[in-house]
């Protein structure tokens, strides 16, 4: 084989290469790791008695409150869910918005398990997935795990049933 005939097939590899593998000057996203502690309180908060069982009812809710991030951020906390609960156990799911002072923000997408708490309070875990960003969070994605939650007062005339739990995530940014 000539030279000329050489140089035609490895330029012929590079460019298949090239097109098969794409651009490698891409920078792949970073993996962080995000902890804070929400307080919050009932602003809304529905309940549907259900006959099939002893206790079992149907609710909807809304909360808001204050995030505390590890790194001194502070964002504003909503969310909003339902519950199916018999005596005190059960499942709830919904979503939650975070919103920062820069206008950023970024919703979450969570499902829980309730266990009856001393008191007439709740316990509860969940775990959920980081949804939609704005801002700083565009494109966020990734999983977090709510640690320690539990309610504080009982839902009633007087109070508007205190939240508090630590949550531990894990998301990625888009490449810029």
């Amino acid at each position: 084989m000539n030279a000329k005939k050489v140089v035609e097939v490895f330029l012929g590899f590079l460019l298949i290469s090239a097109l098969l593998l794409g651009p490698t000057t891409e920078a792949t996203a970073q993996s962080k790791t995000i902890k804070y502690k929400v307080s919050c309180y009932l602003v809304h908060f529905e309940l549907l008695p259900v006959p099939d069982a002893e206790g079992h009812i149907l609710t909807t809710f809304s909360r808001k409150g204050l995030a505390f991030f590890e790194n001194g951020e502070v964002a504003t906390f909503t969310n909003w869910g339902t519950q199916d609960i018999t005596k005190g156990k059960g499942d709830g799911n919904g979503y939650a918005l975070f919103g920062f002072d820069d206008n950023s923000s970024f919703m979450v997408k969570f499902q829980c398990s309730m266990e009856p708490a001393p008191k007439g309070l709740v316990s509860f875990n969940c775990t959920g997935d980081y949804i939609k960003g704005a801002g700083r969070f565009d494109g966020i994605k990734g999983t977090y795990k709510i640690l320690n939650g539990r309610t504080y007062t009982l839902i009633s005339k007087d109070s508007k049933s205190d939240m508090y739990f630590e949550v531990i995530g894990n998301y990625t940014l888009p490449s810029k």
